[in-house]
Parts: structure tokens; sequence; C-alpha cells
């Protein structure tokens, strides 16, 4: 080797371990592929008819800071990067929206939520599905200025990895072997099973309107409440199950724009949830959109009638005039 070079290396190696991160060496590793943490797509109001069938799709983008130098204890999992969804509601009333919701996410675009996360091989896609509750109420007269509140609580099926050292010390530690690896970094596949989570969602969606009802659309504020997922990704203890967890609650913010041009709706909405580098998992900005059509199950109403005046009477008739008595007759 050039002596010259040595300096040159002294600062690039440890300048290439700050890029690329570095893992705890533990016993066992611990994986899952969770669903990732995002608001209830929805535009925040409802078709102002009863019996209304409004079908929506939506798809949502996430982002992670991961964890480039985790400690023993710290969470270790796969978060989509795209999810889409799915949902049927049937509107009650002009006001309210009951109706179910589905989530689907691909293993193969789950991102690391830190250095080292070990992949879950033959994780099958992520499922959620559960019922769904809409609400959207005008807080002025003109109908400018709407207040949506909505929540779902979707059941998930969670695939988990336990991975085991197979020596004393692992001959890499990226953790990135591939999505369906079975021995990766010096450790070995000990069990892949599922377990059944739950994700709440409550949001507030306040809009208003842009021209008289909203013909150019409305302006869209979020503040939403889910749960996340935690893990002892990388610990000395064995475990029975995967060390999954739900999080304390994760408030999610965000702004966007919607419009309702009689049966089509559609909405765009930049997020963020409020995380940091403390947090299990730490998200970045996010971007949803979703479009739906709306479907009128009732019979077509007549259209009002303008109040008729009362018809006029029949002018007066003259009195007749009296009757004159016949003359006496002469004798």
């Amino acid at each position: 080797m050039n002596r010259d070079c040595l300096p040159m290396l002294l600062v690039a190696v440890p300048m290439l371990a700050a890029l690329s991160g570095c893992a705890p060496v533990t016993t066992y590793r611990y994986s899952a592929f969770v669903p990732a943490v995002r608001p209830l797509p929805w535009d925040g109001q409802t078709p102002h008819k009863s019996g209304t069938i409004s079908v929506e799709g939506s798809l949502t983008n996430t982002a992670i800071q991961p964890n480039q130098f985790p400690a023993i204890g710290d969470t270790a999992v796969l978060v989509p990067n795209w999810t889409a969804e799915g949902s049927a509601m049937v509107s009650v009333s002009p006001r309210v929206q009951v109706g179910v919701r589905a989530a689907y996410a691909s293993y193969a675009s789950s991102m690391q939520s830190a250095t080292g996360t070990m992949p879950v091989p033959n994780a099958p896609p992520s499922w959620g599905v559960g019922p769904e509750l809409r609400a959207a109420f005008p807080l002025d007269r003109h109908r400018a200025l709407w207040l949506g509140m909505a929540g779902n609580l979707l059941s998930y099926s969670v695939p988990y990895a336990e991975w085991t050292l197979e020596g004393a010390t692992p001959p890499g530690n990226g953790g990135n072997c591939g999505l369906s690896a079975t021995s990766c970094d010096g450790y070995s596949l000990t069990d892949t099973r599922t377990e059944r989570h739950f994700v709440y969602n409550l949001g507030l969606y306040p809009t208003v309107n842009v021209g008289r009802e909203g013909e150019y659309g409305h302006v869209i504020a979020s503040l939403s409440m889910t749960n996340g997922f935690r893990n002892d990704g990388f610990t000395n203890q064995a475990s029975n199950g995967s060390t999954i967890s739900s999080t304390d609650p994760i408030v999610i913010v965000g702004a966007g724009y919607g419009f309702r041009v009689d049966w089509l709706h559609a909405s765009a909405l930049l997020y963020y949830p409020l995380t940091n580098t403390s947090s299990p998992v730490d998200y970045g900005f996010g971007l949803q959109f979703m479009v739906g059509v709306d479907i009128d199950t009732r019979p077509s109403e007549p259209a009002e009638r303008a109040p008729q005046p009362p018809p006029e009477s029949p002018p007066p008739q003259p009195a007749p005039p009296p009757a004159q008595e016949a003359p006496p007759e002469s004798i």
C-alpha cells in the first residue's frame, strides 16, 4: 500500500462509517412490516344529500428519517413508502357518513427505520380493514366555513421476523441484505410469524369554500391523531413473540386543497407527523391524493314549484231590482 494514502484512509474510514451508520451487535434482532403513520384520506366535506354512496380511492406517500446509530432496545421496523386505500361510505343524513375502509401496502416498497433493520422474508402485503365514520357541519350562515370530523379503526395482520447471531461478531453491520434474505450480516433467520394489531385514526378537518358554495374548491386543514408501532429491534433477550407494541398517540398536521363538482370530488394534502429523533420511527413530510365519486341512490325528486297567487274572486253581482206588486184588479 502507498504510505501517502494512509492519512486519507484515516479520514475516509470514519466518514464512510458515519454515512452508512452502525447497529449494535446483539444476540437477537427483531423486525416487522408495520403500517405507515398517515392521516385519514378525506377532503373534509360530505355529500349534501341522504342516501348518497361515496366510493373513494387514495394513494399516500410516506417518508422516514432512518436512525443511523441505533442502540440496544431501539425500534427496527420496515415501513411502506406507498399505501393505497379504498373506502365505501353511505350518507345516513346530509351531514353524516358511515362505511368501511381497506388499506394495502406492498412489502417491496418498504423502508428501514434504522440501520441494521433485518428483512421479513416472504412477507405478505400489508392489509387493513375496518369501519369509518365522518361528519361535517357548517360554522356560519353562509356555509363557507365547515368543520369535518372523522375516525376509523383498522385491523392489520403484521408479519415479523426473529434473527439470531451466528457467531461472536457479525462480518457486516449494514442490515441491507435484500428483502427476502434468510442469512444477513452474520445473523440467520430463526422464525417468521404474523400478529393482529389495530390502528385508530381520528381527525379534525376544517375547510373554507372558495367562491359561492365552493364553486372553486375548498382549502383544507388537517389535525389528526393515530398510533404507530415500536419493537425491541436489537436485544440480547429472547422473546416468545414479536415484541411489537403500539406507541403513544402521534399528532399529524396537514394542509391541502379539494373540490366537489356534481358527482366527482378529489383532494391533495401535504402532511407532517410530529415525531423526532427520539421517536421509535422518525417520520418526514408526506403527500396524500384522494379521488371519489358520489352515487345518488334516491329517485329523482320533482322540481319545487313556485307558489301560485290565490284565484281572484268573481266580481259581486248587482242586486236584482225589487219585485213590483201587481196592480189590484178592478171590480
